[in-house]
């Protein structure tokens, strides 16, 4: 018979499984033979009386007959004490529990025990894995044991359709909610008044609230019923709510209902993940399948599953900031699933995932831009347009705070919080009855067949690939199949900058690299002494052991992928099958990724499904926008703006909504006088000779006002109401125009006690801002530009620049996050920074002084551009200032810090270079 590697592999590992059954043997059973030969029973006839002992203590042992009694005793206590570690290391191993430590002078044999548990363990899944591929070698299909929630088989299924779903009993209790990858079980009903629960890295008080009560609110009776817990040593005492401390014990009283027919529990929801604190955008589904398919088929209706927002409780600075908006269909306002153009159906999760990457790429993009010399193309852009697929995603994501009234982030913020955002262990597939469809990723188990099958997969791996940055999640996924998802180079651009995607020559070098992460990892929970992965990085936060899933076709054939699934749970690793699937969850998917069949222990919370699905180009625009977010593009964004490349746009691509240069309007006399003057530098403000205007002024009047500001010439009704309302509905946006415009009016009018000016006029078709009455700050500074675009010489350019620098405000619509004003924000910020940058060059010969100042003006408007403040480092240099260029390092090295990345070499040699040349003038 022929075997394979991988088949020998099994072999080796059968082998060494049967040698530590040996060794087993002997000591267990072979020892105490051999001494019961040599010495009879240990245990005596009769006791010996005190004066026997002494006796013999005390003669002289001429026959060495009390030494070989002592060494005779002193092996049967060692046997004993084998026998007894034997039996707690075999019962932690295979409940995965979490074994106490002995004595140090026993320590030694606990681990000689532990790792002949281990190997004796690998006969089985060794043994499964060789009698899978002779069952295949004779098409005899037998189910291997190796996974303790293995599925009948696809025929059974079919012919017993009643095994689906389990038989109807009690209800599996919000108490012990069940784990994604264990088999259907009916557990007792918990009686217990409380449970005791240990801290992990990142839990909450308010998270475990909210996952135990159905509401963070009720965090106070968590606390008041643990704080008096005596805490193991080294722990700190339970004493401030809003601060927890990992391996600190807490005693969670019982929800009231204990049925849960009455209380707002989780039944039809899905298993709760590993309570972490995550920032905006790193909200996380609960996830429970206990009863699903009884409650969904008896018709009873079922309390909602998204908990009412609430305030949460007050946390100090050491923990990680509270989510702000969501990441999942996990708060209440965030939509289930977001319908993109061409098709495709997404979660707000990758929505979330998206906007950061969006953010994470444009601020790349800010660091790495040259300033651009030329006066007559300021701001101009050569950057590669993000995607529309992926910018209606993040105007998705964009849309919950402003739904739930919460603070719009910038892209710092989005992308600083972002770096707090805790491992994904979960993630959210579909929806099933208006609910989130949730599935963990540690021990997943799931196979995806049927026409939209691709379609589900695509969308299930670009969203982990999204969240996968800075050692969080690992997709493995061999050659042909990444080529299946995701034709073209996009998938392979992107191996090459994100950590997280490997992609290997075939299924058999994906499954080798899986076998020996497992490995690896048992080892380093042996050492660490901790049940499983989870455990160990509560434990060992600075341990990069990211869950690894991977996506594959695996042949029906191959128990080694079936092996490694049913471990998946202790060592974080998953499996998503693209086809049949023997083990684990199957489901069959029509085109429109619709569940039209499931087969296996989470059956169930399937049926009925729809999951997530993307088409091929929305993939792909979401791969490159990916890739850019990990500051690894090399397209035209990196080139200085005289390098003469012009992007060529992609037919995804949304044009801009104006020109890169803002136009100033006809300047006239009664301008300089007008009654009213409008701020949209910032917050978007009116001001008269009274002072602001606070009250009156309606939302969608500031919007269309900042909209005409950066439109001098004026712009049509259909245009404004396209670029400023494009998610609602046509035939609402028009009267929602006219009475923002008579809102405007109106205001002004009261505010102004002027009734004649029209504020707004109407001329042509086109809407535009009445220059002689409504001064406008962005006129004034596009004013300067224009000058200085005009100027004939230095002397007239620097005049004008020195105006740009006095009227440069803060960023363009603070607040406003429509795709025009991002647009106008960013283009606004580059024609500064160019303007500035151009002013400090043409005045630093004569006035270096001057100089460092207009361009720390410039790094306070663009605080990532690493051009920028390479150019005051020089200065500073030439000024012979080092300590001044160090800490201008130092502060670009804090700002990158808030991107993940660090300064480039270029500034880091420039650093070098003054210190050297600092050192030699001493």
């Amino acid at each position: 018979m022929t075997y394979t590697n991988t088949e020998r592999g099994h072999l080796a590992d059968f082998i060494r499984g049967l040698a530590a059954f040996v060794v087993f043997a002997f000591l267990l059973v072979g020892c105490p033979v051999a001494m019961y030969a040599m010495g009879g029973s240990p245990i005596p006839d009769r006791f010996p009386s005190w004066e026997e002992v002494g006796a013999t203590l005390m003669r002289r042992d001429t026959d060495q007959s009390v030494f070989l009694a002592t060494i005779w005793l002193l092996g049967w206590g060692s046997w004993c004490l084998f026998v007894v570690t034997v039996c707690a290391e075999v019962i932690n191993y295979f409940a995965e529990l979490n074994r106490p430590v002995l004595p140090r002078p026993a320590r030694p044999l606990q681990h000689l025990v532990g790792e002949l548990v281990a190997t004796a363990a690998l006969t089985f899944s060794a043994a499964a894995s060789l009698a899978t591929s002779a069952s295949a070698a004779t098409h005899t299909h037998t189910v291997t044991d190796v996974h303790a929630g293995a599925a009948p088989s696809v025929e059974e299924d079919h012919q017993s359709p009643r095994r689906v779903a389990p038989p109807q009993g009690p209800a599996a209790s919000e108490w012990t909610p069940l784990l994604a990858d264990e088999a259907p079980s009916h557990p007792k009903p918990d009686t217990r008044p409380e449970r005791t629960h240990v801290v992990k890295r990142g839990e909450t008080l308010w998270d475990l609230a909210r996952r135990t009560y159905g509401s963070g609110g009720l965090y106070p009776k968590i606390f008041k019923s643990s704080r008096n817990i005596d805490q193991p040593d080294g722990v700190p005492a339970l004493t401030n709510p809003s601060s927890i401390h990992p391996g600190q014990h807490l005693r969670i009283p019982r929800p009231s209902a204990p049925d849960g027919s009455s209380s707002p529990s989780r039944v039809d929801s899905t298993p709760p993940a590993p309570e972490q604190s995550t920032p905006p955008g790193r909200g996380r589904a609960n996830e429970n399948r206990s009863s699903a398919s009884a409650g969904s088929t008896s018709g009873e209706s079922r309390p909602t599953q998204v908990p009412s927002p609430v305030v949460a409780p007050p946390r100090d600075g050491s923990a990680s900031p509270a989510p702000s908006a969501p990441n999942d269909q996990d708060s209440a306002g965030a939509p289930l699933a977001i319908s993109l153009p061409s098709g495709s159906l997404i979660g707000i999760g990758l929505a979330a995932a998206l906007s950061v990457a969006v953010a994470a790429t444009r601020l790349h993009r800010r660091r790495r831009r040259v300033p651009n010399p030329d006066p007559s193309s300021y701001g101009r852009a050569t950057d590669s347009p993000l995607p529309a697929p992926v910018l209606k995603a993040r105007h998705a994501h964009m849309r919950t705070y402003n739904d739930r009234d919460a603070p719009t982030p910038s892209d710092p913020d989005l992308v600083r919080e972002d770096l707090h955002a805790a491992e994904p262990d979960q993630l959210v597939v579909g929806t099933r009855n208006d609910q989130a469809l949730t599935v963990r990723l540690a021990g997943l188990s799931l196979g995806l067949s049927g026409d939209g099958a691709h379609a589900a997969a695509r969308a299930i791996t670009t969203e982990l690939l999204a969240k996968a940055h800075r050692y969080r999640a690992e997709v493995l996924i061999p050659q042909a199949d990444a080529q299946a998802l995701f034709p073209g180079d996009d998938i392979t651009d992107l191996c090459a900058a994100l950590e997280g995607l490997i992609i290997t020559p075939s299924l058999d070098e994906a499954t080798n690299r899986l076998e020996a992460e497992l490995l690896r990892r048992g080892r380093i929970l042996e050492m660490a002494e901790q049940p499983d992965v989870p455990a160990l990085r509560g434990e060992d936060p600075a341990e990069p052991l990211p869950t690894v899933l991977l996506v594959a076709s695996v042949p029906a054939d191959n128990g080694t992928v079936q092996g490694l699934a049913a471990l998946g749970r202790r060592y974080s690793l998953g499996v998503l099958a693209l086809g049949p699937w023997p083990s684990g969850t199957r489901v069959g998917l029509s085109s429109d990724t619709t569940v039209t069949a499931a087969h296996g222990p989470d059956a169930e919370r399937f049926i009925g499904a729809r999951l997530f699905h993307l088409t091929t180009d929305d993939a792909a625009g979401m791969l490159r926008t990916i890739r850019t977010a990990t500051g690894t593009e090399t397209d035209a964004a990196s080139l200085s703006p005289d390098a003469g490349v012009e992007p060529e746009p992609g037919p995804e691509a949304e044009p801009p909504a104006v020109s890169t240069m803002i136009p100033p309007p006809r300047t006239s006399e009664e301008a300089r006088h007008a009654p009213v003057r409008l701020d949209v530098l910032g917050p978007v403000r009116l001001f008269t000779a009274n002072g602001p205007v606070n009250t009156g002024l309606r939302q969608r009047a500031r919007d269309l006002l900042a909209y005409l500001a950066v439109h001098p010439d004026g712009a049509t009704r259909d245009q404004a109401c396209a670029d400023l309302w494009p998610e609602d509905n046509p035939e609402s946006v028009v009267p929602m125009f006219n009475t923002a415009v008579t809102n405007i009016r109106s205001v002004l009018r009261t505010a102004t006690g002027l009734s004649e000016p029209m504020y707004v006029i109407h001329d042509a078709g086109r809407y535009r801002i009445d220059p002689d009455v409504i001064d406008i700050d962005l006129w004034r500074l596009t004013t300067a530009l224009a000058e200085a675009r005009r100027a004939a010489d230095d002397t007239a350019r620097i005049k004008a620049l020195t105006l740009v620098a006095d009227r440069c405000g803060d960023e363009f619509g603070g607040g406003l996050t429509q795709e025009w004003a991002e647009v106008q924000r960013e283009n606004l910020r580059r024609t500064t920074g160019d303007a500035l940058a151009n002013l400090a060059r043409l005045i630093e010969e004569d006035d270096p002084e001057q100089a460092l100042v207009v361009l720390e003006r410039a790094i306070t408007h663009d605080r990532y551009s690493e051009p920028l403040h390479r150019h005051i480092m020089r200065l500073q240099a030439r000024l012979d200032r080092p300590d001044a260029v160090r800490r201008t390092y130092e502060l670009l090295a804090a700002r990158l810090g808030e991107l993940d990345v660090e300064p480039d070499d270029e500034t880091r040699k420039l650093l070098s270079s003054s210190t050297r040349a600092s050192n030699r003038n001493r």
